[in-house]
């Protein structure tokens, strides 16, 4: 009996430690798409050109377009905050945004996504985000805070 025992949980031991090297299924969690959170400030006084109350430019006069989706991109606009509002842009791909505010010049927001390559369950990834050609962040966050000076 003691030998039978004994066996079983030898085997059970041996079942395990072959089952820590292959993956099961990836958890049922939501992924969230990344995201910039973009704000076009003033460069010396840093108030905000568009969103907020008495800003010398509209909504209307902000222009967001990249190669791959025109001037049809999901963007929004979070003004739940007073003195941080800001344009929410959907970025699920690597792509080059322009954001254009009226006259002013435009800004290239260049945004590399990329799936992480765990051994189980990859995720989505902002691997890096340069403004203009000048780094913002490496890696970033999935909700990344851009501030465009003008």
């Amino acid at each position: 009996m003691f030998l039978m025992l004994w066996g079983l949980v030898l085997v059970s031991c041996q079942s395990a430690h072959r089952d820590t090297n292959k993956c099961g299924p990836c958890p049922l969690i939501a992924e969230v798409a990344p995201y910039l959170e973009v704000r076009i400030v003033d460069k010396t006084s840093g108030a905000d050109l568009f969103l907020s109350p008495g800003s010398p430019y509209q909504f209307s006069d902000l222009v967001v377009s990249s190669p791959l989706s025109g001037t049809s991109l999901a963007i929004g606009v979070d003004s739940t905050q007073k003195d941080n509002r800001f344009v929410r842009v959907i970025c699920t791909e690597s792509q080059t945004f322009t954001f254009k505010l009226a006259a002013l010049a435009p800004d290239s927001v260049n945004v590399v996504i990329a799936r992480d390559s765990p051994v189980c369950c990859p995720r989505t990834r902002v691997k890096r985000i340069t403004l203009d050609n000048t780094l913002v962040c490496s890696p970033c966050s999935l909700a990344q805070l851009i501030t465009i000076r003008k």
